[in-house]
């Protein structure tokens, strides 16, 4: 499921932000998803590594990582060259999406931006729109598979939504799932896919009575802050109701800034809002079509860190659903025994 997911994104993230979707989903062979995925991992392992040796000789993880560059970049070049193109044969003189508006300043009168920084930017947008969002919406399906009674609210709250449609059918629709992005939500508070915040102080500073000469790099690690009953009531259970807006009173105590996925700041992430939308399209569309269940035990998906956290494996057996479930007031209990409710 997981590897179905970046696809996913990717296919979004590029349809939204450059005009054209490459649809990875049905080009599972020659993928430019199978490029950057591999891009992460390896920036993790080098972040990690005492020696820099890649500098003086590469070993072959090396030389894959050096074609699957190769290959993105490529891919890249002829997506801005088709780019342009179709800009020069629409004369439009908005921009159309997020690439139009790269070039359109890119060629203005005096611009200081260069083809070199127009493409590292389209290359973020590739690698932060694929893994985050991927990530945190396959972490969800273990929680939900473990909670069968969570399953029949989002699936009734997708069917309030979206009527007869199998998928979302405009943004009012849009606006009733706000179960659906906090199922997600959740799951990303128990299982943060962004683990750890990185900044630098720009002066010399004291936090928490330890001083900090300036530009020394800072590590914190998220989870903690997420678990600490301190900021959320419970905060082992899984209960996306927590995040719904006007309950949050009803649920004890509910620190939304201790939850720092998109950061925080003039450096919040920029795609937080189109990672929410990609949330409720997801998570309505499987919970409106289907039940859900792990196809292995829990305890053998593993946390894989590359700089964003991923599960080793989420096989799932699905089962199309062939009626409407009445609503139900039942509550979420964590199941004895659950490996992906500590509490129980």
């Amino acid at each position: 499921m997981t590897e179905d997911l970046m696809r996913y994104t990717v296919d979004v993230t590029s349809a939204l932000a450059f005009g054209e979707d490459p649809n990875t989903l049905d080009n599972e062979g020659d993928s430019i998803q199978r490029n950057l995925a591999a891009v992460f991992p390896m920036f993790m392992k080098r972040v990690m590594t005492p020696i820099s040796h890649w500098r003086w000789f590469k070993l072959p993880a090396d030389l894959r990582l050096d074609r699957d560059l190769a290959a993105v970049q490529a891919y890249i070049a002829a997506l801005i060259a088709r780019t342009r193109e179709r800009m020069r044969a629409d004369g439009a003189d908005a921009p159309r999406n997020l690439l139009e508006s790269f070039l359109q300043q890119r060629d203005a009168p005096g611009s200081a931006i260069t083809d070199d920084m127009v493409s590292a930017n389209v290359l973020t947008l590739l690698l932060a729109g694929e893994d985050t969002t991927a990530h945190s919406l396959a972490w969800t399906l273990p929680y939900l598979s473990a909670e069968p009674a969570w399953q029949d609210k989002l699936h009734n709250e997708a069917c309030a939504a979206l009527g007869d449609d199998a998928v979302c059918p405009g943004v009012q629709a849009l606006r009733g799932l706000d179960l659906c992005e906090a199922a997600v939500t959740e799951a990303q508070r128990l299982r943060p896919v962004v683990a750890i915040q990185s900044f630098e102080a720009l002066q010399d500073t004291v936090i928490g009575g330890v001083a900090m000469p300036r530009d020394v790099k800072i590590f914190f690690i998220n989870r903690p802050a997420l678990m600490d009953e301190r900021h959320f009531h419970e905060p082992r259970r899984y209960d996306p109701e927590r995040w719904l807006r006007g309950r949050e009173a009803q649920h004890g105590a509910h620190e939304p800034r201790a939850f720092l996925q998109f950061g925080a700041g003039p450096r919040v992430c920029p795609g937080r809002h189109l990672a929410g939308v990609e949330m409720r399209l997801v998570m309505s569309m499987l919970m409106r079509e289907f039940e859900v269940e792990l196809a292995i035990e829990g305890a053998r998906i593993e946390e894989i860190s590359a700089f964003t956290v991923a599960p080793s494996r989420m096989p799932l057996r699905l089962r199309r659903r062939t009626r409407r479930v009445r609503p139900t007031l039942a509550v979420a209990v964590p199941r004895a025994g659950c490996p992906h409710h500590p509490a129980s």
